[in-house]
């Protein structure tokens, strides 16, 4: 019997191994090399072949200098607004050089704009006051709003250097005082030491993944021939939108603006598009 289970349990196994959402489906990752494990991990684990192409990869700031002012001085302010992953990374790297405690950040309060965003804010033991449903910076300035008057309230913002400035200037509208600590560059990637560009244009791909406006410029700026049939994956409707403006199709939207939200859509499209 115990033969048999055994067996059983291998066969399930097996069954399941072959029925994988993502089986045999060749899938592109633009990220960083630094960020594209979590994704592609996840993708494989789905039976995908993962490209890992990155398209941009992430630099210090211009000003350094600045930025390590502003990050000192974050006890002053009324609120720390993070944009993303990366610049929470980006200003506790230099906090740190500063502070030997994140309690010398004082009484300030945070807001994060997405789910990896916020995560990686709780990483560093610290409590998110405000997390918008939707990542992108319009949602912020909304949930702002409800929080009544911030007319004088001190706020900075960590971004990226060259990202949308709406969210300081609607901020700074409503009467906010807003200085921006310009956090790191995203800049474009050169080196391709794994030969996945050549990889791309000799086997083509089902679907190619962006998870940042930068990805998709950075991608396009590369003058690959676009594979016949690859589909477009976006994390969300910034990127969706850049992707357009560039007379780029999205096939695949996440609603949940993170990697496992993403990873949720295209196995939901495959899914759907097997069954037509």
């Amino acid at each position: 019997v115990a033969v048999f289970g055994d067996v059983v349990a291998l066969r399930d196994s097996l069954n399941w191994y072959e029925k994988r959402p993502l089986l045999g489906k060749r899938i592109v990752v633009t990220r960083t090399r630094k960020q594209a494990g979590g994704l592609s991990n996840q993708l494989r684990a789905l039976g995908a072949h993962v490209i890992e192409l990155p398209t941009i990869r992430i630099e210090p700031p211009t000003n350094l200098r600045e930025f390590a002012e502003l990050v000192q001085d974050a006890h002053i302010y009324d609120w720390l607004v993070f944009t993303s992953a990366n610049g929470v990374e980006a200003f506790f790297e230099t906090f740190f050089k500063l502070y030997d405690d994140t309690r010398e950040i004082g009484g300030v309060r945070i807001a994060a704009i997405g789910p990896a965003t916020a995560q990686r804010v709780r990483d560093f033991h610290l409590h998110v006051d405000l997390q918008p449903e939707e990542s992108v910076a319009e949602d912020v300035v909304r949930e702002f709003k409800k929080q009544g008057s911030i007319e004088n309230l001190r706020i900075l913002v960590v971004r990226a250097e060259k990202a949308r400035d709406l969210l300081p200037r609607e901020l700074s509208a409503m009467g906010a005082i807003v200085d921006e600590a310009l956090a790191y560059r995203t800049v474009p990637e050169t080196r391709d030491a794994a030969g996945a560009r050549r990889q791309l244009t000799a086997t083509g791909a089902d679907l190619i993944t962006f998870t940042s406006s930068s990805t998709v410029e950075n991608f396009l700026a590369l003058g690959l021939p676009w594979p016949t049939g690859m589909r477009i994956a976006s994390i969300g409707p910034i990127t969706s939108s850049t992707a357009r403006n560039h007379g780029l199709k999205v096939d695949v939207e996440a609603r949940q603006h993170d990697v496992d939200g993403l990873v949720q859509a295209i196995t939901e499209f495959f899914a759907n598009e097997a069954k037509r």
